[in-house]
């Protein structure tokens, strides 16, 4: 009897998912989730920095207008 490469493999891989505590469907689905995981955490990041990237660059001019009302005024804005 000559069992073909594709039966033995289809044998071996039905064998192996019965054995498993995941079968390789769900081992395929789990991968996928955690692939959207590491893309939701990257996006985060991104929104993080440009939040970051925007209060930096508001927070030098509200700095420089500080810094001209004392020199003006003499004392700080609110003081």
């Amino acid at each position: 009897m000559t069992i073909s490469r594709e039966e033995l493999r289809d044998t071996l891989t039905e064998f192996f998912d019965e054995q498993a505590r995941l079968d390789a469907v769900t081992h395929s689905q789990h991968h996928a989730w955690i692939a959207l995981k590491i893309d939701a955490e990257k996006q985060r990041i991104a929104m993080y920095r440009a939040i970051a990237k925007a209060a930096l660059s508001w927070s030098v001019p509200v700095l420089l207008g500080a810094v001209w009302y004392f020199v003006q005024h003499g004392k700080w804005p609110g003081g």
